[in-house]
């Protein structure tokens, strides 16, 4: 009977101290609450400060002399193709995400400029699929992340063959013109190309031996490897329609700030420049210094340096500046903790 008297007066005390402790200690919605608050405060801020950045940097000051002469008509239509390139992504996003959640277009559309917003300031832009793989609901963070890769994996490869075929053009009609090499260093290219492809072998060979593995992760390799074969030509076509409209989008906004030179000539260089562009590795702060000197380089075969910073700024406000704007409404939506 003491023994069973102790036992009770002891569980008495462990609900005493359980309730105290309860009551001190926060709720951890609400402090997940207030770390997501924070965390979407402050990447609004850095969004905004360093599209003010960009704006106030050196390149702002050709755009700011060379905008006042500049075609307003050829700016509006590359404005309006922003709409195009960025509907053309959802629905790459769209497609790739569907077998783990279904999203509507719009959704998806909210999603990817969410994207931008989270990623304008990083390095190359790393953070994109931070602000898609948190706009959703249900869906598995780690393998929504893979589907992602997959569709980023799509474009850079359009970047790689279509740059590629510019470099070939260029070299064909420049009389041996490889002032690039100038810019970038071809042990570079080659090193990245090799880390590249040896991340793909390795890959091939783990989903080898997948079986071997744990359900979940299995799930995962499900989600690189187990796209169907007309998912993925749909998403390779998407990423090869985009890849045009966006050189589109330059080679009108060259013309609009009176960059002269055919369509070919113009697009091949562009070609080149978004190839080089993609295998350099550049911060925020950074980027002004590294881009520009690659299409300075390049486009002194057609102009004058200052019309290409300044048509080059213009497409960048175009294309993240004002889907980054967009993209803080929907910044609030972002879910970064299952509550």
């Amino acid at each position: 009977m003491p023994n069973t008297i102790l036992s009770v007066e002891i569980a008495d005390i462990r609900g005493l101290f359980a309730n105290i402790a309860g009551r001190m200690s926060p709720p951890n919605q609400r402090v997940y609450k207030v770390i997501s608050l924070l965390l979407k405060a402050a990447i609004l801020i850095l969004s905004v400060w360093y599209i003010i950045y960009r704006l106030n940097g050196p390149e702002g000051i050709y755009l700011w002399e060379d905008l006042k002469k500049a075609n307003p008509f050829l700016l509006f239509i590359s404005f309006l193709l922003l709409f195009v390139n960025w509907g053309l992504e959802a629905l790459k996003w769209m497609l790739l995400i569907s077998p783990l959640e279904r999203t509507g277009f719009f959704t998806a559309y909210r999603s990817v400029l969410a994207g931008v917003t989270v990623s304008i300031f990083m390095p190359n832009r790393v953070g994109e699929f931070a602000g898609r793989i948190f706009f959703l609901e249900k869906a598995d963070k780690v393998e929504a992340t893979l589907k992602n890769f997959v569709g980023s994996a799509a474009q850079l490869f359009m970047t790689v063959a279509i740059g590629i075929a510019g470099v070939v053009c260029i070299a064909e009609n420049s009389g041996g013109y490889w002032k690039i090499w100038e810019v970038v260093d071809l042990r570079v290219v080659r090193t990245g190309s090799v880390i590249l492809l040896l991340l793909v072998i390795i890959l091939l060979l783990l989903n080898r031996f997948r079986p071997g593995f744990s359900p979940k992760t299995q799930s995962y390799f499900k989600a690189i490897f187990g796209i169907k074969r007309t998912d993925l030509a749909i998403v390779f076509t998407l990423s090869f329609l985009r890849y045009w409209v966006f050189l589109f989008q330059y080679v009108l906004v060259l013309r609009a700030f009176g960059v002269e030179g055919g369509f070919a000539a113009l697009a091949a260089i562009i070609a080149v420049t978004f190839l080089i562009n993609s295998a350099i590795p550049s911060f925020a702060l950074t980027e002004v210094v590294t881009r520009g000197a690659v299409m300075t380089s390049l486009f002194t075969l057609v102009t004058e340096p200052g019309a290409v910073i300044a048509a080059s700024l213009m497409l960048w406000i175009i294309n993240l500046g004002i889907p980054a704007l967009t993209g803080s409404i929907f910044i609030w939506k972002l879910k970064f903790f299952k509550t």
